[in-house]
């Protein structure tokens, strides 16, 4: 008996280029086995609004139905529309094994140019081979193609009144890359689907195909031996950690120290001694830089690949919610303040009203991780000028909180390496942490706050999402709060220094 050939599409083709165990496990287990991050649903998302805008470059084209059609009827469809539409989205062809669908095809003469849309900002790696394989079925199917291009988002538009599609996108020539691809492709699918009539997965072991181009969703069942505080735990620079794998080494005891130096020999120490470091100096130095009243903020933003509102990018930040707590001297009574811009609408005008009617010019401004919130706050200085100065103030006193940990002035070996608030938090503070949360990451909250602009005209769940989201903030700046206490005791039992 035959062994069955299996069709590809263009999106398992990519799978089976990272990894052929990653594309066999697709195919033949059950979907339960796949972890889908909310990320790239997010991506997965975001790419088709992102398609669907890029359609009106080039207007008026046939759409070619694919949503509950079978492959066969959208084959005979785009048959049809190439004898007499002179643009065609989503035509859909098959050959040598490989079923593609094309973003966007124009006539142009007696050939057709092929446009690829990305919701990126810029032609990657992995990008070429997509277009690579549907130039190889499109080709092979007998269609002409003159010219191949990857059509992306440009990082320098700035929305102003209505969209400019024009603007919004542009499309770069990649046809000589294309072309050069060309020989290898076959093979590859020869090989893919020799390895899909396989019983077994293939014996892969990981590797770093695992994480690039693309995180794989298998990642959880392949990694499952992993052990806790493993080699793939070392933060920071250093020794390489897939030459240690290939010699053996997977635990973090089982390191050589003498291959470690720097701030991974530290973890690892610390890692054995289950012990903490404590620079006083590095301690009394970030002390000395803060002052009161103290205010401890904290933001959360979204990202739209097309910029819903004026002065905006693509993926350009939008702030939507901010947390502040403020203490007005040492040890003195804590306040909280909290903002959630309402759904549906631009959220940045209310939200620096509200801002920065609570902060004041010469107050001491505290965040985790100052790039990010100084970046927010610059972003609105100049999308509101006539705010900049105030807001400019604030830039000016903000402070990192960060800065301590991540110089490893305080360090805990329950971090494993990390300086992110979600692991120093529980690691110094036992009764506090994110787990529990309805809303327990930047992520989620994204996530919750798409949401609740989706049931704006339910009252019973807007509550309920707002309240997840405030709750979410909230124990942001908290934490900041009950680390910065950790700071000062351990300070106050130094004594004098």
């Amino acid at each position: 008996m035959a062994k069955r050939k299996f069709t590809l599409s263009k999106s398992r083709y990519i799978r089976g280029l990272q990894c052929h165990k990653s594309l066999w496990l697709y195919t033949h287990e059950p979907p339960e086995l796949r972890n889908v991050s909310k990320s790239a649903m997010a991506s997965f998302q975001q790419g088709n609004e992102v398609g669907a805008q890029a359609h009106n470059i080039f207007p008026g084209g046939t759409f070619i139905e694919f949503d509950g059609v079978p492959f066969d009827v959208q084959i005979s469809e785009t048959q049809k529309a190439l004898k007499k539409a002179k643009v065609i989205y989503e035509a859909t062809f098959s050959y040598g094994g490989v079923l593609v669908k094309a973003d966007i095809m124009r006539k142009v003469g007696r050939n057709w140019e092929l446009y690829e849309v990305k919701a990126s900002n810029d032609v990657k790696d992995v990008h070429l081979d997509d277009v690579a394989v549907q130039y190889y079925v499109i080709s092979g199917s007998g269609v002409p193609i003159s010219k191949v291009f990857v059509t992306h988002l440009n990082k320098e538009y700035i929305r102003k009144g209505d969209l400019d599609v024009q603007a919004l996108f542009t499309s770069e020539d990649v046809t000589a890359d294309i072309k050069a691809k060309q020989a290898g492709i076959k093979t590859e699918i020869e090989k893919q689907q020799k390895m899909l009539a396989g019983k077994n997965a293939p014996k892969i072991d990981i590797g770093p195909y695992c994480s690039k181009p693309y995180c794989c969703d298998f990642m959880g069942y392949c990694w499952e031996k992993m052990p806790e505080n493993s080699i793939f735990d070392l933060a920071g620079n250093g020794v390489k950690k897939w030459p240690l794998y290939k010699e053996g080494i997977v635990k973090m005891e089982d390191i050589p120290l003498d291959k470690l130096k720097g701030q991974q020999l530290q973890q690892v120490k610390t890692f054995l001694n289950k012990k903490l470091v404590v620079d006083l100096t590095g301690l009394k130095d970030f002390l000395n830089d803060i002052w009161y009243p103290l205010y401890y903020l904290d933001f959360e933003t979204f990202r739209a690949a097309v910029p819903p509102y004026d002065g905006l990018k693509p993926y350009q930040q939008i702030p939507f919610q901010y947390s502040l707590h403020i203490q007005k001297r040492k040890g003195g009574k804590l306040y909280h303040k909290e903002f959630l811009a309402k759904p549906k609408c631009d959220p940045r005008k209310e939200l620096l009203d509200n801002l920065l009617a609570e902060i004041p010019s010469d107050a001491c401004v505290l965040v985790y991780y100052q790039p990010f919130e100084k970046g927010r706050l610059k972003e609105l200085a100049e999308q509101f000028p006539k705010k900049a100065k105030h807001i400019n103030a604030i830039i000016k006193n903000v402070r990192d909180l960060l800065a301590p940990f991540k110089g490893r002035a305080l360090y805990s070996w329950k971090q494993q390496g990390s300086h992110s608030i979600k692991k120093v938090l529980p690691a110094f503070v036992a009764d506090m942490s994110y787990e529990g949360l309805e809303v327990g990451d930047g992520g989620e909250a994204i996530e919750a706050y798409q949401k609740m602009c989706k049931v704006a005209d339910d009252p019973k769940e807007l509550a309920k999402i707002r309240k997840a989201l405030l709750e979410y903030c909230c124990q942001d700046t908290l934490a900041m709060v009950r680390l910065l206490e950790v700071i000062e005791k351990k300070m106050a039992k130094s004594g004098p220094t």
